[in-house]
């Protein structure tokens, strides 16, 4: 049963935050303004609902999919017994991400705490919080006194539950609470040491995860919460090698690895298929599991009727392909060196709102928050440059000798409002680069990246997790430019047979896809709106006047596809 536990640790902020990945879509995330009250907390429907988003289409499910009701006065009596108060004396809505909701709770006898709501979207609440908590206080409990001066930690988690039945009637987190403010408002406008800190910080805290092996692949639980089977039975550990021996003998009876927590495996009735979701023993049952669970989905759950499906009927025969030559290439593609597959744990969104600061003077990350849907996965797969410092806006070309990025020839002859723009851009590649240089704490990597075919396989699982919701167009894409690149992996002969002819319309179709992207991004800026449709509230009926305005002017063949807002409409976060 995942019961109600705390964890011992130091003080931290929880705000929300999503990854962003070339496969998946832009965080909606609102931060909003601290607004305290001195008497009682908001009405209930205030506190279920979402208040900080509306959608430009699929408003109606979009809200439903984050209504999260509970039991206000269960979750103030809870919350006042982990930091030993009385009563509360305020509640403040602070935030809400794509996944969960956050508010501050204040006592009094002076303390302050976070209370994170996850939102069902998610999928699988119940394992996804389960696997959090326990993989923060995991990470707290192995490195609070084993690290670096500048590797930051999770949050304090002082109360949870995993489960609808509880009096709280919701899963919840309550983490203490500490000041601090996300990277994301300091990162445009710090230069040198400042912002040189924040990359030292998240390059200890990567470097310190990613030396710690594991003996599957999956996600972390406590070992009373890990599934009865393989991974409640397996060791935490592949061996008795791990420093310090006593501290890791303790956590190896604390905590088990068991299925992974990743949405995709979860997420719109997915949770539904008979699929093997780990722990895995080595990357190749993994791959082959995300094909296979895929194929069972195809027969099983998806509605290619849906249009929040990007897949339709007539790709069926296409998404069969793709999956079974995924599941062929698998033992052919993964490399024989065990550290580059080895299971190693990363924070699963090392973005800019996910990493606290201090509001003022060097930018050292005090916290890292929102651990849900960690993984322990094979290094090639958890060893990529983090959103946080990953500059891909190609405005500034990253040459690919090791230097840094110059300055375009023509900048002095801009205007200033360029070159202001070009400075920023500028800086961001030089963060990059700089980046990886501080990455040769951690040679491994280097090794990963040299192989021709290291995107293959840090994008392969989650290319075959989204390939029906999201179209094929992606895992294609990659097993075409596997195919071009297989005699520097293999003299084997190569499995994936697209012809000639396949390969030429596919990268036809993907610069008409590209395109289109770029002009919905145009059009993005134009309304004012987040990429999954999402405006602020008061700005919602301007908005929607502005959608309307575009619609008429738009072209479907000059802008390579439809427009892009209608009822019914594909969203990352609906499927």
């Amino acid at each position: 049963m995942l019961a109600t536990r705390a964890c011992q640790s130091h003080r931290a902020v929880c705000i929300p935050g999503r990854r962003l990945r070339r496969f998946t879509y832009q965080l909606s995330f609102r931060l909003c303004g601290l607004h305290y009250v001195s008497s009682s907390r908001p009405d209930p429907e205030t506190l279920f609902t979402s208040s900080s988003s509306r959608w430009l289409c699929n408003d109606e499910l979009q809200r439903k999919g984050r209504y999260a009701p509970f039991n206000p006065d269960a979750l103030e009596h809870i919350a006042c017994e982990s930091v030993g108060a009385q009563h509360c004396t305020s509640w403040a809505r602070i935030g809400e991400g794509a996944f969960n909701r956050l508010f501050l709770l204040c006592f009094d006898n002076g303390a302050e705490a976070v209370v994170r709501i996850p939102l069902p979207v998610i999928g699988n609440i119940e394992r996804a919080i389960a696997s959090e908590v326990a993989t923060m206080c995991y990470v707290r409990e192995r490195w609070i006194d084993n690290r670096s001066s500048n590797m930051p930690l999770p949050p304090k988690v002082l109360a949870w539950n995993a489960s609808y039945d509880n009096p709280v009637q919701t899963p919840y987190i309550i983490l203490e609470y500490a000041p601090g403010i996300p990277l994301s408002t300091r990162w445009p406008a710090i230069q040198g040491k400042t912002a040189g800190a924040a990359l030292l910080s998240i390059a200890e805290l990567e470097c310190a995860l990613l030396r710690q092996t594991f003996s599957a692949h999956g996600s972390l639980y406590f070992a009373e919460d890990a599934p009865d089977g393989d991974g409640r039975s397996r060791p935490l550990y592949a061996g008795d090698d791990c420093y310090p021996h006593e501290l890791n003998r303790r956590l190896a009876a604390k905590y088990r690895i068991g299925p992974t927590a990743n949405r995709e495996w979860w997420r719109a009735g997915c949770g539904n298929v008979d699929a093997n979701r780990g722990p895995w023993p080595d990357m190749e049952t993994m791959i082959k599991s995300a094909a296979e669970f895929q194929l069972r989905a195809m027969d099983t759950v998806v509605d290619f009727s849906s249009p929040h499906v990007k897949s339709n009927p007539s790709d069926i025969p296409l998404l069969r392909r793709l999956l079974n030559t995924c599941i062929r290439i698998a033992p052919l593609i993964v490399p024989p060196v065990p550290a580059i597959t080895a299971p190693v744990l990363n924070h699963p969104d090392l973005s800019l709102n996910n990493l606290i600061v201090p509001p003022e003077d060097l930018a050292f990350v005090q916290h890292v928050i929102d651990w849900q849907g960690a993984t322990i996965s094979p290094y090639c797969m958890q060893c990529g440059v983090p959103t946080a410092v990953a500059y891909t806006k190609g405005v500034i070309l990253i040459p690919g000798d090791g230097s840094m990025p110059p300055w375009p020839d023509n900048f002095d002859a801009m205007s200033p409002e360029e070159q202001e723009y070009i400075r920023i851009h500028h800086r961001y590649a030089c963060r990059h680069r700089s980046y990886i240089i501080q990455l040769s704490m951690d040679p491994l990597r280097g090794d990963v990246w040299a192989l021709s075919h290291s995107t293959v396989l840090e994008f392969l699982v989650p290319y075959i997790t989204r390939c029906i919701a999201d179209g094929p167009l992606d895992l294609r894409g990659l097993l075409v430019s596997l195919q071009g690149m297989w005699s520097s992996i293999l003299y084997d002969p190569c499995p994936i047979d697209f012809t000639q002819e396949e390969i030429a319309a596919h990268y036809k179709e993907a610069e008409a896809q590209a395109e289109y992207e770029r002009n919905v991004n145009r059009l993005h800026d134009v309304i004012g709106c987040l990429n999954d449709g999402s405006v602020r509230p008061e700005q919602f009926e301007s908005a929607k006047e502005k959608m309307e305005r575009c619609r008429r002017e738009w072209d479907e063949t000059a802008m390579k596809g439809p427009f892009p807002f209608y009822e019914g409409a594909h969203s990352y976060y609906l499927v």
